[in-house]
């Protein structure tokens, strides 16, 4: 009896044993699995359905860190919440500007009736579902943080992506369930961002509420007024339909105004010729616009610096942003002209040039100027242009057969020579990029008032140099050279001043953004960049 019973406890041990090894073997051949996924394929096949895994490398080192769990595939009712969590979270990406579908949801959100059916075999397909469901939590988190990569012709800044922050917002989302307060911990701060998601939520409930506001024409008659009058409400300048009377007809003209201001026009309160046109853009355009820039703005939160400088190209403008949503100094630019466009890149100005020469790039001088010269020599003297040879000595330009040159045979450079009679004015900000573009003064500040501001060969005239020198070096520029830059010194030496450390400088294409006051700005594509939503 004794050794009967021994021998069934031995058994019982022995079962417990074998029972507790295959439960672990189980659970490390499912995270096997997954992690096998994520190492080495870029997309997963669930029975029919092909997805690609979005933040691989995020998911692997949230894995690591907080070990694999079966978190979205079980038919329990605290998976089900998940899901259900999940799905709401998607929902609100709209509202943020990014698009639920690059987050797998139409997977996600049929997952549920797939457990349905019978064909589907959950088990087979565990580890796949896990991988995707997880994908787009994180992916999602990341993108509202970091934003999705964006077109640019050149990066030249560092990056400061903290891929911790992502992941402990992962895991606090499946901890708490409270995904709204997760998102508020990572979207930027920036008020331009914060005012530009506020109008793109307020025009696309506007626009559910009334769809066939994009169906309405609006023209130069009774009905286009009227047309006219109810695209008003969708931005947010008319809050009533207005009437014959006449308190409403100057209602009507000074909302036109408004309107005007808006979309970067001349503010003439009539139904010009260009403001039809504005009014003509579909909604969805518009709207798409919004989201672009607030893209652009998450995007910047990949910054390793607090603060950056921002050229909007489209809107002719530098601003200078602090993360902490702080405004600080704004001013008009003089950017490049259709033919000789300024690219879109980032950069680091890592010092500021007072008096600099202007070394006239080769195309400039081949094509523009050498025509110029072969009529007058005298040109050169009177726009202050020094001619180089390849050693840097200046030369004789009477001892020069200009007639023999061309631009497959120009052997010179030409310079301008230091002064307030400079194309860069007094003050030169150096970009480190391949592009021979960079900040500057200029001798012709009067096109500050254009509207059309679009003018020059590609680099980017500044209205407030001394202010900027100012903000961007540590000390600020010296009382003796401020006053020599105030006299405007003929043939001054150039004098560099190294910043402490290097600015970041975007330049960038938003064709939606808001104003110095505040206001939201729609603005032309001057370059013909934008890319169209399909309708």
């Amino acid at each position: 009896m004794k050794k009967g019973l021994v021998w069934l406890i031995g058994l019982a041990t022995v079962l417990l044993i074998g029972a507790g090894v295959y439960r672990l073997a189980f659970f490390q051949s499912a995270r096997d699995k997954v992690m096998a996924l994520l190492r080495n394929h870029e997309r997963v096949l669930i029975k029919n359905d092909t997805e690609h895994i979005n933040s691989r490398e995020l998911l692997k080192k949230y894995y690591d860190i907080f070990g694999y769990s079966e978190t979205w595939t079980q038919s329990d009712s605290k998976r089900n919440k998940f899901r259900d969590m999940l799905h709401d979270m998607l929902n609100q990406a709209d509202s943020l500007g990014l698009n639920p579908s690059d987050y797998h949801a139409d997977f996600t959100s049929h997952y549920d009736s797939l457990l349905q059916d019978p064909n589907f075999d959950r088990e087979q397909y565990k580890a796949e579902s896990e991988v995707i469901f997880s994908d787009a939590a994180i992916s999602f988190l990341f993108d509202v943080a970091y934003g999705k990569e964006i077109k640019i012709s050149f990066n030249g800044v560092n990056y400061h992506i903290d891929t911790s922050r992502v992941i402990h917002a992962y895991n606090s989302i499946l901890e708490t369930g409270d995904w709204r307060a997760v998102l508020d911990t990572l979207e930027p701060r920036i008020s331009q961002y914060l005012l530009l998601k506020q109008h793109l939520n307020e025009m696309e409930t506007i626009l559910q509420n009334n769809p066939d506001l994009d169906t309405l024409t609006v023209s130069d008659s009774r009905e286009g007024r009227i047309a006219a009058a109810s695209k008003l409400r969708f931005y947010g300048i008319l809050s009533d339909l207005p009437t014959e009377d006449s308190n409403d007809m100057n209602k009507m003209k000074f909302a036109l105004v408004k309107f005007q201001s808006m979309m970067s026009l001349d503010t003439t309160g009539e139904l010009d010729k260009n403001t039809l046109a504005a009014f003509n853009v579909p909604f969805t355009r518009r709207v798409n616009q919004i989201k672009e820039s607030l893209n652009y703005w998450r995007w910047t939160g990949r910054l390793a610096e607090q603060e950056f400088i921002l050229v909007n190209i489209p809107a002719a403008r530098l601003q200078i942003v602090n993360q902490d949503s702080t405004r600080e100094l704004s001013m008009r630019v003089i950017v490049g002209k259709t033919g000789t466009p300024t690219p879109s890149f980032t950069a680091y100005i890592s010092k500021v040039i007072a008096y600099p020469y202007w070394n006239v790039p080769y195309s400039i001088a081949t094509k523009e100027m050498l025509p110029k010269i072969k009529k007058s020599i005298g040109y050169l003297d009177a726009n202050d242009l020094q001619v180089m040879n390849s050693k840097g000595v200046v030369m004789n330009p009477a001892s020069i057969d200009w007639a023999s040159l061309s631009g497959k045979n120009f052997p010179y450079r030409i310079r301008q020579s230091t002064g307030c009679d400079n194309s860069l004015g007094v003050l030169k900000f150096d970009l480190n990029s391949p592009f021979s573009i960079y900040l500057h003064d200029t001798n012709a500040r009067t096109l500050f008032a254009r509207s059309n501001r679009f003018l020059s060969h590609g680099c980017i005239r500044v209205e407030k140099p001394m202010e900027l020198a100012n903000y961007i070096l540590a000390d600020g520029l010296d009382s003796a050279t401020t006053a020599k830059l105030n006299q405007c010194v003929k043939d001054e030496k150039p004098t560099e001043f190294k910043l402490k450390k290097d600015f970041p400088v975007l330049i960038l294409y938003m064709m939606a953004d808001i104003d110095a006051k505040g206001g939201l700005k729609f603005y032309r594509d001057v370059y013909g960049k934008e890319v169209k939503p399909v309708t």
